[in-house]
């Protein structure tokens, strides 16, 4: 791996500025240098407190509830989410202290983890207690072998993980969210489905597709019927940013095609990024979450989840149905382009091009993020 800082050479001003060279979409090399220096020192989302973990006596528990847990993966690293009999949440590597083999699988109910490989075992909290056949071991001391701890920090129901020590809180990556975000009612919000999509591109081509509304008017007849394109625009702050998208008005006649018809609640759709590779998307009547997973540096994950309320009610079914395959028709678009992109990267022709300074401010926001993440060591 590359020991010394990488830069970008992005302009910080973005009327002078030329976009990321191609090999930082197409260089295999910089993915694992993008692993350590972004992906293990920001908040990574992983679930939910709704996050089923099984049963206990007959009755289903979730990770609000004590002595459970759930494992998942932050860009390649395995991780186990716990809470505790006190009913503290913990987070750690799902990965023994002995030979490396997973201390747990899946999601359940349990008061003591216990490796699948050789049976070391640990508290919820992380203690080692129990070493099967260690006699003779010279200089052996359990107390420094538990589990070892991540950070962990909630925001409304979304749990979010961190490597870094040193990195900033979560409230830091978060910034104006939730008082931007303060006019829908996260109360009571159910989950309603997941759906994966591998795209055969470099995870920030999908990034930087999300983060402009360059494209909609030529990629997007569906969602531009239900947008305000002209007063669309991107605000940048700290380490995130937001869209605003008014809802457009309604015309006679249009009501039966309209996804999202204004009304009394939230007037616009709101499109939250939070760096490196979170989207929030909070419509008038759901909200989705989009997580972008690198798998190599031209295959990416995207892990959509979309939340209602009462979402296993019966007379909401046609209204989640409808709006899940309006996001899948949106997202099917944007996957025609990012594959394309990805292979115009490849392109003897093409090294860097230029942002619109009205439409791409989003896109050069995130690669100045990348500049200063990847210019650390």
């Amino acid at each position: 791996m590359i020991s010394k800082p990488l830069h970008l050479d992005v302009n910080a001003q973005i009327e002078c500025a030329q976009t990321l060279a191609s090999r930082f979409y197409t260089d295999p090399a910089i993915l694992a240098i993008e692993r350590a220096r972004i992906f293990q020192r920001t908040w990574q989302l992983v679930g939910t407190l709704s996050h089923p973990c099984g049963e206990m006596n007959g009755v289903a528990r979730t990770i609000a509830d004590p002595e459970s847990y759930f494992t998942a993966e932050v860009a390649g690293e395995p991780i186990i989410v716990v809470r505790d009999k006190q009913g503290t949440l913990h987070a750690f590597s799902n990965v023994c202290r002995h030979r490396a083999g997973p201390i747990a699988l899946g999601s359940g109910c349990k008061n003591v983890l216990r490796c699948q490989y050789h049976g070391w075992t640990y508290t919820l909290d992380g203690k080692l207690i129990g070493t099967p056949d260690v006699e003779g071991v010279e200089f052996f001391d359990r107390s420094t072998m538990g589990m070892v701890p991540l950070r962990v920090e909630t925001w409304e129901q979304f749990i979010f993980v961190n490597f870094d020590t040193g990195a900033p809180p979560l409230g830091e990556f978060l910034g104006e969210i939730p008082q931007q975000a303060a006019g829908f009612e996260f109360a009571g919000l159910e989950f309603a489905e997941r759906r994966d999509y591998v795209i055969d591109c470099n995870w920030k081509v999908y990034v930087d597709n999300y983060l402009e509304g360059y494209h909609i008017p030529i990629a997007h007849p569906g969602l531009m019927k239900e947008l305000d394109y002209a007063n669309y625009r991107t605000d940048t702050f700290r380490y995130h940013s937001q869209q605003f998208a008014p809802i457009r008005a309604m015309k006679s006649g249009d009501a039966g095609e309209r996804a999202y018809a204004p009304g009394s609640g939230l007037q616009e759709a709101l499109y939250f990024w939070i760096f490196p590779n979170l989207m929030l998307n909070i419509y008038p009547d759901n909200i989705s979450t989009n997580l972008i997973v690198p798998l190599s540096q031209d295959k990416t994950l995207t892990i959509f989840e979309w939340f209602f309320h009462a979402a296993k009610s019966q007379q909401n079914q046609e209204r989640i149905v409808r709006a899940i395959a309006f996001s899948d028709e949106v997202q099917q678009e944007d996957i025609v382009l990012c594959n394309n992109v990805q292979k115009g990267l490849h392109s003897a022709t093409y090294d860097r091009g230029r942002y619109s300074v009205k439409r791409e401010n989003g896109v050069h926001h995130f690669h100045t993020l990348l500049g200063e993440f990847l210019g650390q060591v």
